[in-house]
């Protein structure tokens, strides 16, 4: 066999392949186009929508007021008038011209206001408040069954956040974070178990993690 021919050939398989690729890439390109034309109407929709909402409950704030006092709730007048309940709570001070004796009325306003400033913030407010021996125990030495448990709780239970298992052994997060790397669970911090959700829980409520940035807890 003419080796030319063989060459020739093989080229030529290998052009029509590579033709055949950069018309899928055209095609997927047109797709990608549609999809992020569709993206960007959904949006600007989702954009209109929401001011609309924002517009109708600022005329409507004695309403929604009333509505609040009456099921003691921030959760459940959130849900009934369509707003995120992180702004629904910074609504509500701001309609009480920024004073939170109004919203310290809601039977959940603890675990709201938690959400919205993050753990980091509201632990560093209980932290001041603590003995020494409150918080020397809080980074205490553990013994291996407590170390065993922690670690367990870590792998087996997916129903437990990172700030669960801290709160259940009453440990500080960072010192968990310690731990972890202590006994070989993870390398970084973000490698831990739910740190997408870790991250908003402990900066709070509309703080998204990027999928890079550390906060520094095994260092601190």
């Amino acid at each position: 066999m003419n080796p030319y021919i063989s060459v020739f050939e093989d080229n030529k398989v290998l052009k029509e392949r590579m033709i055949h690729l950069e018309n899928e890439i055209i095609s997927l390109q047109k797709t990608n186009e549609r999809q992020l034309k569709e993206i960007t109407n959904l949006k600007e929709a989702n954009s209109e929508l929401k001011e609309n909402i924002e517009a109708r409950n600022e005329e409507n704030v004695s309403e929604i007021i009333d509505y609040f006092h009456s099921c003691s709730s921030i959760r459940k007048t959130a849900f009934e008038y369509g707003m995120e309940m992180a702004e629904l709570y910074e609504s509500i001070i701001r309609w009480s011209c920024d004073c939170n004796c109004v919203i310290k009325e809601a039977d959940d306003y603890k675990e709201c206001r938690i959400e919205v400033i993050g753990r980091r913030e509201y632990d560093e407010e209980l932290e001041k408040n603590m003995t020494n021996e409150e918080l020397a125990f809080r980074e205490r030495h553990l013994e291996a069954d407590e170390v065993y448990k922690i670690i367990y709780d870590y792998n087996e239970s997916t129903n437990l956040s990172l700030y669960k298992i801290a709160d259940r052994y009453e440990l500080k997060i960072n010192y968990l974070f310690k731990l972890l790397k202590e006994n070989k669970l993870i390398e970084n911090e973000t490698d831990a178990n739910g740190y997408h959700n870790f991250y908003e829980e402990h900066m709070g409520s509309g703080c998204e993690w990027d999928g890079e940035t550390e906060l520094g807890l095994i260092e601190t």
